[in-house]
């Protein structure tokens, strides 16, 4: 008999979207558990990367009817817009314009058009109910107070005499990163508040012609910006234009991804 415990075994099922385990929680934990036993370490990447991969099909994920499946694909396109609009800002931020490059003069606006014409699009728009309306506010008042407070702290800081002092300092970079994580947790919580059952309730499923129109909007967008990067990196300018070009390209996928599931599944 040995004294140590028995190690128990990691349930990667955990790791799944919600609506995956409520349907197959125990026969997929079971399966994911056979796997591990079978091939040990080496089926860690494989699994890992499906699962990250199931995370940007809300499409395909089990629902009870069609409105649900659109739902998740409205959030996770709002979610896409938000990190485009905050990958391009942070590049040209660091230096990395659009404008910069060959040609580039008419990139931006039409890049802007399309961003906002795709979010737009893809927004679920609110219903005529007053209490679920309320619902929600309280609902984005209590995720997005914080967030809120610390930016209107952080501008206030910068315009007063200790900002113009911390400028002169090595900390006017952590300000900066403190600036922008203040940005990524706000559409963080804007996404989880439109997910929230609040939102559900508060917020129409958008139609499938005006979210596929909003899919490919935004995929415009994303395409747009990234090829003016890539294109301004090429010609000489700041290298972080490479590496926003090639995430904002990399941002496309999952909304090329889930256009084709929508289509696929009749949404």
């Amino acid at each position: 008999m040995t004294g140590g415990r028995a190690r128990r075994p990691v349930d990667l099922s955990r790791l799944y979207p919600a609506p995956m385990r409520e349907r197959w929680g125990e026969e997929l934990a079971e399966e994911l558990a056979r796997e591990v036993r079978a091939s040990g370490w080496r089926a860690w990447p494989g699994l890992l990367a499906a699962i990250a991969d199931l995370w940007l099909h809300p499409a395909v994920w089990p629902a009870e009817h069609r409105a649900e499946r659109r739902d998740r694909a409205a959030v996770l396109a709002v979610a896409v817009a938000l990190a485009t609009g905050f990958v391009g800002t942070l590049a040209a931020e660091q230096g990395a314009r659009q404008t910069a490059a060959p040609g580039g003069a008419w990139a931006a606006p039409l890049d802007q058009v399309l961003l906002l014409a795709g979010l737009a699009l893809v927004t679920p728009l609110p219903r005529r109910d007053l209490a679920a309306l309320r619902a929600l506010l309280a609902t984005a008042a209590h995720r997005l107070t914080a967030p809120a407070l610390a930016g209107a702290g952080l501008v206030a800081l910068v315009h007063s005499a200790a900002g113009s002092a911390l400028a002169a300092t090595d900390y006017r970079f952590a300000a900066v990163a403190c600036w922008w994580t203040v940005l990524a947790v706000g559409g963080w919580q804007t996404c989880r508040t439109v997910a929230s059952p609040a939102g559900r309730l508060a917020l129409a499923t958008p139609h499938p012609t005006r979210l596929r129109l909003g899919l490919g909007a935004l995929t415009a967008a994303g395409v747009l910006a990234g090829a003016a990067l890539l294109v301004t990196w090429t010609a000489g300018h700041a290298t972080v234009a490479a590496v926003g070009g090639i995430l904002l390209v990399l941002l496309t996928w999952p909304l090329a991804a889930t256009l084709r599931d929508l289509r696929q599944s009749g949404n």
